[in-house]
């Protein structure tokens, strides 16, 4: 008969024979007890052997201590020197928030004739339709042509007007006022495709036989209609590099305001593209100038928060065991993409007069990483902490020259850590809305502290 094996704390033991069960158990058992005794297991008897070699308790007390009076704060506008809103990849259209924005273009006549387009193609009698472009970022909704609506899918509304400036625009007017412009909407569909991934405005077949005779620069200006939903979005403009954005990547002949015409001849369209296109922003929110009234962090057109609060109440020769710089965004003001913000050290003689510039080149050279979060939605993210621990330390100890205040920022490229996103922040229109010093408590910004004296930690020094 094989033999059978039990387990007993871990030791295999052969099962015995009826008659020694017992005898054999007994010595098992009695051998085990030995055995732990002269290794000392953990129910020996607790004693005081080697006590005296450590510290039998910590005595050392963690003071809370929650700043919220802010001493310098500003606004800080950052201008990108490498990207001027002429330059920029996106077209914003629509008003929110305080926020509006109308799209220019320029069209140039001068020399739009092909052999497969020649002069005498460009009259009332060969041309059947034309159509002015654009194209909707996804992030912005929209239905693509021969698709229904997504009932699940918030879209933005709008309606299109489309009117002929009184001169191509130039820009370096903009972000500004809107210019000079007729007052006949030359938009004879105006009212459909209000949801369209990639609405389309029709004009009349006189109205570019005009521009072509002509033949110079004819500026044109889309606005939104009093009956537009509220809603900033943005649409695709010629120096777009970042297709993936797009819910069509291959728009023919490219994602730009193009006007599109037929001829009744062919089969083949023409393409105008524009030779320059911006964003209007002919009203922008101002970012609050007293923390009291909040504090704002913006993207595309840059505007960071920078503050330094008031340490008179945190006492000297202290350790900090954590400091959190917190914040609570106001999300029914808030919208946008997701977005990282950093928290960097900056030094306070950089704050300059409330509401005025710093080149993003210079950030780079000016602030110190401390920490930041990533993939922060403006819509539904409210409470954001931010561990700032040793950057509150080397400000207790002094280890700085001057003196040094905090600045957020979005995941601008010179911090890889945070840059998670496939664009840069000039790229989406983002909005933060922070509470201020004059919002309820649970609302404030605060940087919470816990601290030890270091006296506590050393003895006295003994």
């Amino acid at each position: 008969m094989p033999k059978e094996h039990n387990k007993l704390f871990g030791i295999r033991i052969p099962q015995p024979n009826k008659g020694g069960y017992q005898t054999g158990l007994v010595i098992c058992l009695f051998s085990l007890a030995t055995a732990w005794q002269m290794t000392g297991c953990t129910s020996d008897i607790p004693n005081e052997v080697g006590t005296g070699l450590v510290n039998s308790q910590i005595d050392v007390v963690l003071e809370p201590l929650a700043l919220e009076e802010i001493e310098l704060y500003t606004a800080k506008n950052i201008s990108d020197d490498e990207v001027s809103l002429l330059e920029q990849e996106v077209l914003y259209f629509g008003d929110q928030d305080g926020n509006s924005s109308s799209i220019l273009l320029n069209y140039d006549f001068s020399d739009i004739f092909t052999e497969e387009f020649p002069d005498t193609a460009w009259t009332i009698e060969h041309i059947t339709k034309v159509e002015l472009r654009l194209v909707r970022l996804k992030a912005f909704g929209g239905t693509l042509p021969g698709e229904e609506d997504d009932e699940d899918e918030i879209v933005v509304e709008k309606y299109y007007q489309v009117f002929e400036l009184d001169e191509p625009f130039d820009g370096a007017n903009y972000p500004g006022s809107v210019p000079a412009h007729g007052l006949l909407n030359l938009n004879t569909a105006y009212g459909t495709n209000l949801a369209a991934a990639e609405p389309r405005m029709v004009f009349t077949e006189s109205r570019l036989v005009s521009w072509v005779e002509a033949a110079q620069v004819q500026g044109l200006i889309i606005s939104d209609g009093p009956e537009s939903s509220t809603g900033l979005i943005g649409f695709a403009s010629l120096d777009l590099t970042h297709p993936n954005e797009l819910e069509l990547i291959h728009v023919d002949p490219g994602a730009f305001p193009v006007i599109i015409v037929d001829f009744d001849f062919t089969e083949e369209v023409a393409f105008i593209a524009p030779s320059a296109d911006i964003s209007t922003f002919h009203d922008l929110k101002p970012a609050p100038l007293d923390p009291a009234d909040g504090m704002m962090l913006r993207t595309c057109l840059r505007t960071y928060p920078m503050l330094r609060f008031d340490f008179s109440s945190l006492p000297e020769n202290i350790f900090v065991n954590r400091a959190v710089l917190s914040v609570t965004n106001n999300i029914s003001t808030s919208f946008g993409q997701l977005e990282s913000i950093v928290v960097s050290e900056i030094d306070v003689n950089l704050f300059g007069v409330p509401g005025d510039s710093m080149p993003l080149a210079n950030l780079d050279g000016a602030t110190y990483t401390i920490s930041g979060m990533t993939s922060l939605d403006p819509v539904t993210q409210e409470l954001m902490e931010f561990a700032v621990t040793s950057a509150v330390q080397r400000i207790v100890n002094n280890v700085y020259e001057g003196e040094r205040a905090f600045i957020l920022t979005a995941g601008e490229n010179i911090f890889p850590t945070y840059n998670f996103t496939p664009v840069s922040p000039d790229f989406y229109f983002n909005q933060f809305d922070f509470y201020g010093l004059a919002a309820a408590d649970t609302l404030r910004p605060k940087l919470k502290i816990t601290y030890s004296s270091i006296d506590d930690l050393t003895g006295g020094g003994k």
